[in-house]
């Protein structure tokens, strides 16, 4: 395979020439030909030029780019990547399909991106290494390289390697051990010891598994895992969410009424009692109703008491083991240490709202966070027509809004509650 890469930066590319692809280009298997952009320019200090319609930062001009791959063969039909934090994500599945190919050209996007008509003339395919942005595309185009070339037949000296790592099969690969046994009171397992060849595949299947859900859940939504690997997925999903300390608190004030201007709403013995009984049935640490008012409260206390205390609490223990997680604060805030107190720190904050906000996640990838988190949840709901932007702004993360099939959107508070702990709380994977 030749690798043609284009940059205005060449000696950052200099590890090409070490290890495994330093060794693969001796050996006549790929050859690595790094382009300075620049050489291509008209005026070498001037491979950028200023953003059409404003904005900060600069773009790598075209005909510096097109000079340098047409001058490096490049024609109609071949291979062209860009790397770019706008691009696709760069996936084993991607890397494989690339190593097919005899050439490629790959281009190092810098600065605040490359003009988009390069793209469209040589028809390239854009690749991103991540939901992160780097200084520039250098680094990415190195990674994406080794990916390929690794790939090529002959490259890696045995083939084993290829069909047990990583991703070959979309789990995660299972941990590795070598001498001595045992180092500084840690020793390895004594499963790969048995000689049963068949027990250790086992093994290392169900650790590549366990793996995977720690620390890529998300892979495990599209592999054609076993059924009993998927029970085995799903009681470590449970587990991990189990270990999750989990708080809900209902906002009394300040949230919305429906001309948009803060005020208090009442608190309403429904939603005291069905979002108790909810929080207990998905085993929340406790439910906070946030409500300043000074007769609301006592009111509330009054009727906690009575089913916790009185005579509610001997004619229906039930209702007292629900109601023995609710609590009632002033503020938000109050709710936040009343949990920082019992659980060692703050909590991360959850809010919902029946709007799309632009920073939402959705259920799938908050109960991701949730099992690989080492902390704990405030879930935050808003009465009247939901929460301030104030208290919206605090958020650490707002669920996606829950839609019906039809346009009506007004589920009672205590209706989302439920729908929200289950399709967070509930068992299995979703």
């Amino acid at each position: 395979m030749n690798v043609k890469i284009f940059t205005l930066f060449p000696p950052m590319f200099a590890p090409l020439r070490e290890s495994i692809m330093g060794r693969a280009e001796k050996k006549g298997l790929v050859s690595f030909d790094v382009v300075n952009i620049r050489d291509y320019a008209a005026d070498p200090h001037f491979a950028d030029d200023t953003v059409y319609g404003g904005g900060a930062g600069m773009v790598m001009k075209p005909e510096p780019v097109m000079n340098a791959l047409r001058a490096k063969g490049w024609r109609p039909g071949a291979k062209v990547i860009v790397t770019t934090p706008a691009g696709k994500p760069f996936t084993q599945r991607e890397a494989a399909r690339l190593a097919a190919e005899e050439e490629l050209f790959i281009v190092a996007g810098h600065y605040e991106g490359l003009d988009q008509r390069v793209v469209d003339l040589t028809a390239a395919e854009e690749f991103s290494v991540g939901d992160y942005v780097l200084t520039g595309g250098e680094l990415p185009a190195m990674v994406m390289t080794d990916a390929i070339v690794r790939l090529i037949d002959g490259v890696l000296g045995d083939s084993a390697s290829l069909e047990q790592e990583s991703f070959t099969e979309g789990l995660l690969e299972y941990p590795q051990y070598t001498r001595p046994r045992v180092y500084e009171g840690r020793a390895v397992p004594d499963v790969l010891f048995c000689g049963d060849h068949r027990v250790i595949e086992s093994w290392r299947r169900e650790q590549s598994l366990r793996r995977t859900f720690e620390n890529r859940p998300d892979l495990l939504e599209k592999l054609p895992l076993s059924a009993a690997e998927r029970a085995a997925a799903a009681e470590l999903d449970e587990k991990a969410r189990e270990k999750v300390p989990v708080y809900a608190a209902l906002v009394h004030h300040p949230v919305l009424d429906p001309k948009g201007k803060t005020i208090t709403t009442s608190v309403t013995n429904l939603d005291i009692h069905d979002i108790a009984r909810a929080g207990r049935a998905y085993d929340l640490r406790g439910y906070f109703i946030v409500q300043p008012g000074a007769e609301q409260k006592e009111l509330t206390k009054n009727l906690l008491s009575y089913w916790t205390e009185g005579h509610g609490s001997k004619v229906n223990p039930d209702r007292k083991e629900a109601l023995s997680i609710v609590s009632v604060v002033d503020g938000l805030a109050d709710a936040e240490n009343a949990v920082a107190e019992r659980e060692g720190e703050k909590p991360l904050l959850v809010g919902t709202s029946a709007k799309i906000r632009p920073n939402i996640v959705s259920y799938e990838e908050l109960r991701r966070v949730m099992a690989g988190e080492r902390r704990c949840f405030l879930l935050v709901f808003g009465t009247g027509h939901g929460l301030t932007e104030e208290t919206m702004a605090r958020m650490d993360y707002v669920l996606k809004p829950i839609a019906g099939r039809g346009d009506y959107n007004h589920l009672s508070v205590r209706s989302a509650v439920s729908i929200t702990l289950d399709r967070l709380l509930g068992r299995g994977l979703s």
